[in-house]
């Protein structure tokens, strides 16, 4: 093993002019799908990187690696709350450092400039200035703890589905004013020591090989001095990307380095100092990380501790927005005597994140079911599914190892099928507690080049009922029940109409429907080949197979029984929304839609119970053709694994909701900016829309969405005064302006008020925003309560990207100041203004 302790004290470049040329090749390349290279012989350690900005992935092993599962990073935005998003950096710094990662690959701080965005759900908002505030905070806190963070997509990552294809086509400010904005302002505040490339080009060159991105504004502008990482695949060329200045490729073994990098230097068409800049900042990375940690040899479990459960119960639970509460029937303070109706799978089934690299694996998982039935008693619940929204069958939930009461399979891995020949031998056999059957890829070295896999388990239904097992694939498979054939994904597949999961690898869902009885348990066998139903061996990443089930409803029965449990409880809830299965990576939403008929299932309850109370989840924004039927409206996001403790707090008003929306809700797709140019057009993407995304737009062309940025209601009230904002604004891209404003609590509630600073620049000379959100501040007041909230405005307040300069302009003028409660027009609550006496200019951060 490499001392940490020799590297530690390394001269860099005393280091790297002793090393061959290939072996400085050899560190600009991934070992494998998350370490970087090591050269043991020169003492240079490897380092460990992980996914993601929810909590930490860890290396992909047949056994779970369980971790915290914070909520998504839309949930994060909607708390507007810097010093919590501190607290959180420390949180999953910790985590990682526990768990031996090195380098945390987030956060995502991309722009939600279509709601329909895969990955919307990974990002904070819609809005740079709370985007580059909310990420700095984050990252502040993870690097305080002595690990990396790595601030990505660099830049403008769009749609998700097949992202290396597409060009997106946009003004220079375009590109400044909003989607580098939040880096910018993230690297000023906070440096994170590490950013990663996007997949997609930006004006016809990929970010990966771009020297305006990568050379020109983030190395020489901004004065970036950390490492630049491709994201996984994200590495299209040899020569372009090391010019332009991308350090490192991931994931290994390489396919643009390696051999074809040295051709390229012995050519002359890379230089020796391309490669030397590469693969310092490579060693410089290397020894700040290293330095920065010792590593551990504990509990990698060890951050699972109660207080950051409490942090995280704490973070779901104020991230989650009121968004009518027309009658005052939240909170519900008096809740024992009372029945609750939860109607909707969500209660059972709670999104706790979106899918793909964000997606985690919970050292626990809280139901709102479970919530309510530990706040209200079992005996005071009544439950039912209504129907079932999820587009793929969830995991078993009582399968066990054979002979065991261990959750998960037993599996063995042949070189030749086993159903062929009785008598093959297993090439490898382990047990594993995952839900999912996949075939770590660092196995992959020590199998065949074709290779089966048999996973047997058994199940054992908690009620007698009709059962529906649901199986998708990456390969070919198929699977048995009882010794029974039940489910041939082998000899066919049906059409793929639909994106899947495991990064949209799986097959179509084939189904089984039997009937089964209570306790009594079902063998359950399933058989995988990595070959696909046309022959190609090895076609897929890695073998994966995924079963599932579910009772089966009637048709009506659900809806019938929703209605009446509205009509007779006490208080009926309905929650409805999307999940993992519609919010992704490697896919997109085609509208904003919940799923199936859910939106007449809350129709139908709000027409038998007007008093309903609706709670939604989703990480970017839904329709809500229903919305003028509710009295009572919550917004939940994906909460994590204190989901369901996070939504009941707010309910019972142990927790005031404190939430703001970090994105806006239109009335309809038809209704948003990029509605005419999200989707590929010959894979052109056209940023038509320009600096007017999200509340921007809606005020600019005067069309009211459902819901603005910034929005949320609260259980009290509160009350503005004694606005102070200067006269004047020294023109210097030093000087920032103190403003403050009184907050008064008026109500009988302790709660939290967003305070909103907004900027309006009437009389400037290009178009803008009618006005922009440019600082904020979280402050909690008890009842009664008043507080002067200090707040900094400085040259990012004032200024554009003048093109024709090619620097940001701070313009000469009158600016007024807006205090407002959210970015509808009439929610401004106090104004005031300010001039700028003479023009000025400036670059960098």
């Amino acid at each position: 093993m490499v001392e940490r302790q020799s590297f530690v004290d390394t001269d860099v470049d005393t280091l790297l002019s002793k090393l061959t040329l290939e072996e400085k090749i050899e560190l600009l390349s991934g070992q494998g799908s998350f370490k970087t290279t090591g050269l043991p012989a020169h003492g240079i350690p490897s380092i460990t990187t992980s996914d993601g900005p929810h909590g930490l992935r860890g290396a992909r092993k047949f056994a779970r690696v369980p971790s915290i599962l914070l909520p998504s990073a839309t949930a994060m935005g909607s708390t507007f709350d810097v010093d919590l998003m501190y607290l959180i950096g420390n949180l999953l710094g910790d985590e990682a450092r526990c768990k031996n990662v090195q380098v945390l690959l987030a956060p995502t701080v991309c722009l939600q400039r279509s709601p329909l965005m895969g990955r919307g759900f990974e990002a904070f908002s819609e809005d740079p200035v709370l985007s580059g505030l909310t990420a700095s905070a984050y990252v502040g806190g993870i690097q305080d703890r002595g690990v990396a963070a790595c601030i990505k997509h660099y830049a403008a990552h769009d749609q998700s589905l097949m992202s290396i294809e597409d060009n997106v086509r946009m003004t220079e400010r375009t590109l400044r004013e909003l989607h580098l904005l939040p880096f910018q302002l993230a690297y000023r505040y906070s440096d994170p020591w590490s950013i990663m490339t996007s997949y997609n080009k930006i004006n016809n060159v990929h970010s990966s090989e771009d020297p305006l991105l990568l050379k020109q504004i983030l190395r020489q502008e901004w004065g970036f001095n950390g490492l630049v990482i491709s994201d996984w695949w994200g590495t299209y060329s040899t020569v372009e990307s090391i010019e332009a200045g991308m350090d490192l490729e991931m994931p290994g073994p390489t396919q643009f380095r390696g051999k074809l990098l040295a051709i390229a230097v012995n050519t002359r068409k890379v230089s020796r100092r391309a490669v030397d800049t590469a693969a310092r900042n490579v060693l410089n990375f290397v020894k700040k990380v290293t330095t920065a940690a010792e590593p551990w040899n504990g509990d990698p479990s060890a951050a699972n501790t109660p207080e950051n459960r409490a942090l995280i119960r704490r973070l779901a639970a104020d991230s989650i927005v009121l968004l009518k509460n027309d009658s005052e029937t939240l909170p519900i303070r008096a809740k024992a005597g009372k029945s609750y109706g939860l109607i909707g799978d969500h209660f059972k089934y709670p999104a706790l994140s979106g899918g793909g690299s964000a997606e985690g694996d919970p050292y626990y998982a809280v139901t709102p079911y479970d919530a309510m039935v530990e706040a209200v008693g079992e005996e005071n619940v009544i439950y039912t599914p209504g129907l079932y929204t999820f587009k793929f069958v969830p995991f078993l939930k009582n399968l066990h190892q054979p002979g065991t009461n261990n959750h998960g399979w037993w599996v063995d891995i042949f070189g030749e099928n086993p159903d062929d020949n009785a008598g093959a031998e297993p090439v490898y056999q382990t047990a594993t507690d995952k839900d999912l059957v996949d075939v770590p890829e660092s196995l992959h070295k020590f199998l065949p080049h074709k290779y089966f896999v048999r996973a047997r388990a058994f199940f054992i239904p908690e009620t007698s009922s009709r059962f529906r097992f649901g199986f998708a694939v990456a390969g070919k498979g198929k699977v048995k029940v009882d010794n029974k054939d039940v489910i041939d994904l082998w000899s066919d597949q049906p059409p793929k109409t639909e994106d899947t999961p495991c990064f949209n690898r799986l097959s179509m869902e084939r189904f089984y429907d039997v009937d089964v009885q209570d306790g009594k348990k079902l063998d359950i066998e399933v058989l995988m080949v990595n070959e696909d139903v046309r022959g190609g061996v090895g076609t897929a990443f890695t073998l994966a197979g995924r079963l599932g089930g579910h009772e089966v409803l009637a048709p009506q029965q659900g809806l019938e029984d929703a209605v009446r449990i509205a009509k007779s409880c006490d208080v009926p809830i309905v929650m409805a929304g999307l999940s993992s299965d519609y919010e992704s990576e490697a896919s997109d939403r085609k509208d904003l839609n919940l799923p199936h008929a859910a939106n007449r299932l809350v129709d139908a309850v709000l027409d038998a119970n007007p008093n309903t109370i609706v709670v939604t989840q989703a990480g970017c924004s839904i329709e809500m053709p229903w919305e003028t039927k509710t009295k009572t409206l919550l917004h939940a996001w994906y909460g994590g694994q204190e989901t369901g403790h996070a939504i009941v707090d707010v309910l019972f008003g142990d927790v005031n909701p404190a939430g703001r929306l970090p994105v806006t809700f239109p009335r309809s797709i038809k209704h948003t900016p990029a509605y005419l140019t999200f989707g590929k057009s010959d894979y052109e993407i056209l940023y038509g829309e320009g600096i007017f995304i999200g509340h921007r737009f809606y005020e600019a062309v005067d069309r009211e969405p459902l819901f603005y940025f910034g929005y949320g209601l609260s259980y009290t009230t509160f009350v503005y005064s004694d606005l102070v904002v200067p006269s004047a604004f020294e023109a210097s891209e030093e000087y920032e302006m103190n403003i403050s404003v009184n907050v008064t609590n008026v109500g009988s509630d302790s709660g939290a008020e967003v305070v909103q600073v907004y900027v309006s620049d009437a009389e400037s000379s290009v178009q803008r925003p009618a006005k922009e959100l440019k600082a904020f501040a979280k402050v909690y007041l008890t009842a009664g309560e008043t507080k002067t909230v200090p707040l900094k405005l400085g040259k990012y307040a004032l200024s554009f990207w003048s093109e024709e300069r090619g620097q940001w302009k701070a313009e000469k003028g009158v600016f007024e100041v807006i205090i407002a409660t959210s970015a509808h027009p009439d929610h401004g609550v106090l104004r005031s203004s300010f001039e700028l006496p003479e023009t000025f200019f400036w670059s960098g951060i």
